[in-house]
């Protein structure tokens, strides 16, 4: 491995961000455009649900007419400047073909609507936005977001309500601000927290972790308890080896994170009642490995084509999905798997597509990575991405609001690419 793999924080703090030569003046669509995208993270990711949630027409008709007033007044050579990832638009095209064979045409058309437009057109405008800028605004939106959901939790006793999980026997408890859920809180700071540790430098670097940290903590999240473990395991581990000077330093410590890992996962399933214990889960994950294998089997019916964007769990379920919820044994919202979840969406197919939009985000990754000048946004987009695939196991993550964050960091990374090559 080069020495050059992991460069230094305070290196790249020194150094010049990744960004067309010459700067443009200020223009109105400078402002817009940062605030188009922050409007998407909060109407996708809802942190203000139990308070007010906004009219499906906001996601469905308002954000898109607006967005295309945007791209209407971004000057052409910004547009010129926007990346297209082939794998995303490919995956998004095999969602709205799967309206032809799906168990629920109104919910399918329903996500379509919803879903689609909102996240091409957030990636076009993404597309037009310089790197740096673009971070900072998703630093901002998600600091200011989990801020928030954490005052609000310790102010407000609904915001750290009694939440009860389908299938559970006994309530959970957990700050979740004015998320619906505590789990998309925790989450979200586990999303958030990876842009905090790429990112932030200097006097306010150790307050925001420890406000992240607490977040995730408090919210009682096993999800986000995943998500936190792999995201400081990572962190630690691009630390540890970027104060390696020579190749066989670095070999050893690859070798020892390696072993320390499988190590950390043996005890883990030797531990695994006692750790579930502490976030009042059991060994079927609060009923996750029944709906698993339900779900599995129903899935050998049709396991090219799945059955259609929202197909099973959807508003208006089928009579395939009610029969699922019978051999499951209780009403589950969904496949409580991200693989699973895709699989029973978009068959084998859709599941591939996305694979090679998962493959897309690490080639670019390491990319980033191998150059000092781009290696916090490599940083950045590898916490991001372990963090969304060990997050999955428990939650369906590769649709909605996390393929959207998924989108906007590959199109980051894709400006990133070519702005250096331009430079």
């Amino acid at each position: 491995m080069s020495a050059r793999v992991f460069a230094s924080p305070e290196s790249v703090e020194r150094s010049s961000r990744v960004r067309p030569a010459g700067r443009q003046p200020f223009q109105f669509v400078d402002l817009l455009a940062p605030l188009m995208v922050a409007l998407y993270i909060v109407l996708k990711y809802e942190p203000f649900e139990n308070t007010f949630r906004p009219p499906g027409a906001a996601s469905s008709v308002l954000f898109p007419v607006a967005a295309v007033v945007v791209l209407v007044v971004t000057p052409t050579e910004r547009l010129q400047r926007v990346p297209v990832s082939w794998p995303v638009l490919a995956f998004a095209l095999w969602l709205v073909a799967s309206r032809l064979w799906t168990e629920a045409p109104s919910s399918t058309d329903f996500l379509i609507r919803s879903e689609l437009p909102a996240l091409v057109l957030v990636a076009l405008i993404a597309g037009t936005i310089d790197p740096p800028v673009l971070v900072r605004v998703l630093l901002v939106t998600f600091t200011v977001i989990v801020t928030w959901s954490l005052l609000t939790s310790i102010v407000l006793t609904n915001s750290r309500a009694v939440v009860f999980d389908a299938g559970a026997d006994e309530p959970q408890q957990g700050f979740r601000g004015m998320f619906g859920h505590k789990n998309q809180l925790g989450m979200f700071a586990v999303f958030g927290l990876g842009i905090v540790l790429a990112w932030v430098h200097g006097r306010r670097r150790r307050l925001l972790i420890v406000m992240f940290l607490v977040t995730i903590v408090a919210t009682r999240s096993a999800t986000a308890a995943s998500g936190l473990f792999i995201v400081l395991f990572l962190w630690f581990w691009i630390a540890a080896i970027d104060r390696q000077h020579s190749p066989r330093e670095r070999a050893f410590l690859l070798l020892f994170s390696f072993m320390s890992a499988v190590t950390a996962v043996l005890v883990a399933l030797r531990l695994l009642s006692t750790l579930l214990g502490l976030y009042q889960k059991d060994l079927t994950f609060s009923g996750r490995t029944v709906i698993w294998a339900e779900s599995l089997k129903v899935l050998g019916r049709q396991p090219f084509e799945g059955y259609g964007f929202g197909g099973l769990f959807g508003g208006d379920p089928p009579g395939v999905t009610n029969a699922l919820r019978r051999s499951i044994g209780f009403d589950a919202a969904h496949a409580h798997n991200g693989a699973i979840g895709l699989l029973l969406d978009a068959g084998i197919v859709g599941t591939a597509l996305f694979a090679v939009v998962l493959g897309q985000a690490v080639v670019l990754v390491v990319h980033c990575l191998r150059r000092r000048e781009t290696s916090d946004y490599g940083r950045w987009a590898l916490l991001t991405v372990a963090a969304l695939v060990l997050m999955s196991v428990s939650e369906p993550l590769f649709e909605g609001p996390d393929l959207g964050l998924l989108v906007i960091m590959i199109v980051v990374l894709l400006r990133v690419r070519n702005d250096e090559r331009l430079a």
